[in-house]
């Protein structure tokens, strides 16, 4: 089974083509697939949409946001800067 690196949904071989987007999160995929035996079980809330998606998940795939933007912007705060510390 054969996973897209952004939204870690099933993409069928017949799905496969080059510079082919992802069905589910419409990102190119510019990054190899992924290989599994096996589908994600685990779910949690997308932080925008609150829909249920894969845990392993970068990019919602219902509102295409990608998740990592919160985490990326909170490392680049200076906490120091905000609370004078």
């Amino acid at each position: 089974m054969l996973k897209c690196p952004y939204c870690f949904e099933e993409i069928q071989e017949s799905d496969q083509s080059s510079g082919m987007r992802c069905p589910h999160c419409n990102q190119y995929i510019i990054d190899d697939l992924l290989k599994s035996d096996f589908p994600s079980l685990d779910k949690k809330k997308c932080i925008f949409c609150g829909e249920k998606i894969c845990a392993e998940a970068r990019v919602c795939k219902y509102c295409h946001k990608w998740l990592d933007e919160i985490n990326r912007t909170v490392d680049d705060l200076d906490l120091d800067d905000l609370y004078g510390d």
